[in-house]
């Protein structure tokens, strides 16, 4: 809550609830949507409370709530998540755990699902029920003409969207359980056995389809188009180069198009939204060498499961070979979860909700079309059915608070300090199910104890090259050249076309498991991410990226 005292802004920093609630800064900026808010909010609890019921864990679910603008979480016990207070001493924890029924119903489910890897059950059944309705229904609401719908098809259209939305999001998180887990019991083995977890996951690449899937769909373009002898300036000189050549465009516009592309609110830009990005990915596609991403990207993996392997005892090899098995089927389930359960359908939410905004800004009943991004999930239809609430000047004003939260300085915590209860103490397979959550957990956000220019690094190989600090996939299309070091807050889906010609990239936020370290190891370039004063970098400076130590260092500085 941002109040005015006068001349003096007043900004209150109050928990949402009982127990620590920390900062995720990776996802969304503190201006986040209303409906994307409200969205996100049900689909962690939903999904996560349906994910941990599953596995067994000793969780009910992931609370989420947006304070001043920030997107703040809370993982919340399976009981007395009421309770505002440190946890309870060991000996406690281990009685309450052995006699309530709740935990005991956990402690047996946290076994079965080890021994039957209910993830494996998880990913056959989105193989089989999950994927292809997704797939239908976005492509389906996804080639309405929102344009020459009347307002109340339109508001038809954004209630069939949105309800699409609470089902996708909810399966989102849940599937999270599955897809990050088997890598959580990974990373927690390979700290039993000394292994390095960043050598650990680069036996992962080649495993993520849908990293690798736009940027070998641009290759077949480019392809094409070579045997064409055409080097194309526009997207209608990609279409007129042969009738080939057009399918594939058209192919890839219905399947990657409607995406959210350059972050994850509906503010957000989708690709068809961009029509530069899309050429410029075709020209380099079509300027690069026959090899395709993926078999690089496998080999590489190979490669490092050999290494992994080698530096282990033989006693130990057929254990890490299974666990790792597991985490390559689930690893590229995640990177297919994503853009299917939310970023198509969150994109195809956006075209609908800016035409809305269009037309109640011409019609009055909005003062400005980017007003419509602070109606929530359930004013979106009323509005264009000609109900008149809120007002013109309510959202005015919720737009003004929501802009004033970028300039905020959101504190990492609220609520009580961290402090992890004495997970050695639960029953049946719940210490291990705990110490895998912590680990993903920690892995997905940028490490606190490093320097100004230090990070996680990707990779095994230093690279030398031309920093080009940018803001999105966007700018570094309009400003960088092949080799360049892309320097970015973070990267997001159309990137991934962007850093397929980068010497190396640098972000200020993620750990090891995130989009950057992903698409790094499935393009085979070095990263250093979670650099706190990666921004600090001058735009053209010349920056050594070295990945084993983790650091970025200004060449001649």
């Amino acid at each position: 809550m941002v109040d005015d005292v006068g001349d003096e802004r007043v900004v209150s920093w109050e928990a949402p609830g009982p127990g620590t609630w920390e900062l995720d800064a990776s996802h969304f900026e503190p201006t986040v949507s209303r409906i994307v808010a409200d969205l996100i909010s049900d689909g962690t609890c939903r999904g996560f409370t349906e994910g941990f019921e599953l596995l067994g864990a000793p969780l009910h679910h992931v609370a989420t709530r947006f304070v001043n603008g920030g997107m703040y979480q809370r993982l919340v016990p399976l009981v007395a998540a009421g309770k505002d207070g440190p946890p309870p001493p060991a000996w406690v924890l281990k009685g309450i755990t052995r006699v309530h029924p709740a935990f005991r119903r956990r402690a047996r489910q946290s076994v079965r699902a080890l021994e039957d890897r209910i993830w494996r059950s998880e990913f056959e059944r989105w193989e089989r029920e999950w994927k292809p309705r997704l797939v239908e229904r976005n492509r389906t609401l996804g080639a309405v003409d929102v344009e020459g719908l009347s307002d109340a098809e339109l508001a038809d259209h954004l209630d069939a969207v949105i309800d699409h939305l609470r089902w996708s999001t909810p399966l989102h998180f849940r599937l999270h359980c599955s897809d990050l887990g088997p890598i959580g019991l990974l990373l927690v083995r390979a700290e039993d056995l000394g292994l390095d977890p960043a050598a650990v996951m680069a036996a992962l690449a080649g495993a993520s389809p849908s990293t690798s899937e736009p940027a070998e769909a641009l290759a077949e373009i480019g392809r094409e188009l070579r045997s064409c002898g055409v080097t194309p300036s526009s997207l209608e000189e990609v279409r007129g180069a042969s009738p080939h050549a057009a399918a594939l465009l058209d192919r890839y516009v219905v399947e990657y198009g409607s995406r959210l592309t350059t972050g994850y609110d509906i503010t957000s830009l989708t690709l068809n939204e961009l029509p530069d990005v899309v050429l410029g990915s075709i020209v380099e596609a079509t300027a690069s060498p026959e090899r395709t991403v993926s078999d690089s990207a496998t080999e590489r993996g190979a490669a490092a499961l050999d290494e992994v392997l080698a530096s282990a005892d033989v006693a130990d090899r057929a254990e890490l070979t299974r666990l790792i098995e597991d985490a390559r089927l689930l690893y590229g389930l995640r990177d297919e979860n994503g853009p299917l359960t939310y970023e198509w359908p969150a994109g195809v939410l956006r075209r609908a909700v800016v035409e809305a905004g269009r037309r109640l800004a011409g019609s009055g009943r909005i003062e400005s079309e980017r007003h419509v991004f602070d109606l929530d999930a359930h004013e979106m239809s009323p509005i264009l059915r000609g109900r008149g609430v809120p007002t013109a000047h309510d959202l005015a004003s919720r737009h003004a608070e929501r802009m004033s939260f970028d300039d905020l300085e959101h504190p990492p915590y609220l609520g009580l300090p961290p402090d992890d209860p004495p997970f050695d103490v639960l029953p049946g397979e719940m210490p291990t199910l705990m110490r895998s959550v912590v680990t993903v957990v920690d892995l997905l956000e940028a490490r606190a104890d490093v320097g100004r220019m230090s990070g996680t690094g990707i990779g095994d190989t230093s690279y030398t090259g031309t920093a080009r600090v940018v803001s999105g996939a966007e700018e570094a299309m309009d400003r960088a050249e092949p080799g360049d070091v892309i320097v970015t807050r973070l990267t997001v889906p159309t990137f991934n076309s962007v850093l397929a010609m980068a010497g190396a990239v640098v972000t200020v936020n993620g750990g090891l498991l995130c989009h950057t370290a992903v698409i790094a190891r499935e393009l085979g370039i070095p990263a250093v991410v979670g650099v706190p004063g990666a921004l600090e970098i001058p735009d053209g400076a010349t920056v050594e990226v070295d990945p084993t130590a983790g650091v970025v260092r200004l060449v001649g500085a």
